[in-house]
């Protein structure tokens, strides 16, 4: 997906990460939003069963 991306900027932070602007090809936002979607469902289901470990 990011590879139909433009970069816009990249800003050097502390310890060698870097905020990066970009924008994303419109065909692409549907299976990112989705992908994020997902990803963010799996922690939550993974911060559940830790916290019921517990």
């Amino acid at each position: 997906m990011l590879r139909a991306s433009q970069p816009r900027a990249a800003i050097p932070g502390a310890d060698g990460v870097h905020t990066v602007a970009l924008v994303i090809d419109e065909d692409q936002h549907q299976p990112l939003a989705e992908y994020c979607h997902t990803m963010l469902n799996r922690l939550q289901e993974h911060y559940d069963a830790r916290a019921q470990a517990r």
